[in-house]
C-alpha cells in the first residue's frame, strides 16, 4: 500500500504487498514517545525488537517517524503528520466500537441490579423503531440499587468503560449512572429494562407522542388517540 503524501485525506493505493495500516503499526503510532528508544517501545507493546524496527522503518518512509543515531541507540522522534492523525481517529474509532460492544456483553451477564431507563429503554423497547440521540451517540441511562453503584464502577472502571452520574463528558460510549432503590425490571433479549407501563409514564409526562405511537403499534396498547395516527386514519 502506498499512501499519497499530496492528499489533505488519507489515500491509501495498492501499489506493493505491504499493508502499511496493520495491528503493530497502529500499537507503534499510539504508543511511542518522543526520544524513546526502539528497543523500549518493542517491550513495552509485546512485539518482537526486529519487527518494530521494520515497520518504523517504513513508517519513516512516510514522515509518521523519524529515527535519530544516539550512540548504539535508535531514537524515536515522532511527526505528527496528516497519516500520524488519520492513525489516531482510526485508532479511537475501533476503541469506541470495541468499548460499545464490551458493553452490551457485560450488561447481559452482569448480576448487580440495573435497568435501562430514558433514552436507552425507549430504544430497545421500539426495537430500534425509535433511536434516541443519546443512544445514537453511545450514552445510556442506566438506574442502579443505590447499594450497587460502587461495584457497578469497579467494573467498568476494569473494562475501562466511562461513565458520569452528573455532567455529560466527551467519552464514548458513555454510561450514565442513576441511582435509585425499589424498582422493577423486566427483560428484553437479555438485557435489563424498566417495564414497558413505567416508560409510557415517562414518554406521556415529556409529551413523546412520537414514542408512543410506535410503542402503539408494537403492542397493541389501545393508547389515547393522539398517540396513534391509525387511530387518526380511521376516523378520517
Amino acid at each position: 500500500m502506498r499512501i499519497l503524501k499530496n492528499s489533505q485525506t488519507f489515500k491509501l493505493q495498492r501499489s506493493s504487498n505491504i499493508m502499511i495500516v496493520n495491528e503493530i503499526t497502529m500499537k507503534i503510532i499510539i504508543n511511542a514517545k518522543d526520544g524513546e528508544s526502539i528497543h523500549s517501545l518493542a517491550n513495552r507493546i509485546g512485539f518482537a525488537y526486529s519487527a518494530v524496527y521494520n515497520w518504523v522503518l517504513i513508517l519513516e518512509k512516510y514522515d509518521v517517524i523519524r529515527i535519530i543515531k544516539k550512540g548504539n541507540k535508535n531514537i524515536i522522534k515522532i511527526n505528527k503528520n496528516t497519516i500520524y492523525k488519520k492513525f489516531i481517529e482510526l485508532e479511537s474509532a475501533v476503541s469506541v466500537i470495541e468499548k460499545d460492544d464490551e458493553f452490551w456483553k457485560l450488561i447481559k451477564n452482569i448480576k448487580l441490579k440495573i435497568r435501562f431507563v430514558r433514552g436507552t429503554a425507549i430504544t430497545i423497547w421500539t426495537k430500534g423503531g425509535f433511536v434516541t440521540g443519546d443512544f445514537y451517540d453511545k450514552i445510556y441511562f442506566l438506574e442502579v440499587s443505590e447499594k450497587e453503584v460502587n461495584p457497578l464502577k469497579e467494573i467498568l472502571k476494569e473494562k475501562n468503560i466511562d461513565y458520569t452520574e452528573d455532567k455529560l463528558i466527551n467519552k464514548r460510549p458513555l454510561v450514565y449512572i442513576i441511582s435509585k432503590n425499589n424498582f422493577k425490571i423486566e427483560k428484553i433479549n437479555d438485557l435489563p429494562i424498566m417495564p414497558l407501563n413505567e416508560l409510557i409514564s415517562y414518554c406521556k409526562n415529556l409529551y413523546l407522542d412520537n414514542v408512543l405511537e410506535q410503542l402503539n403499534l408494537l403492542y397493541n396498547l389501545n393508547l389515547n388517540e393522539r398517540y396513534s395516527e391509525i387511530y387518526t386514519n380511521i376516523k378520517k
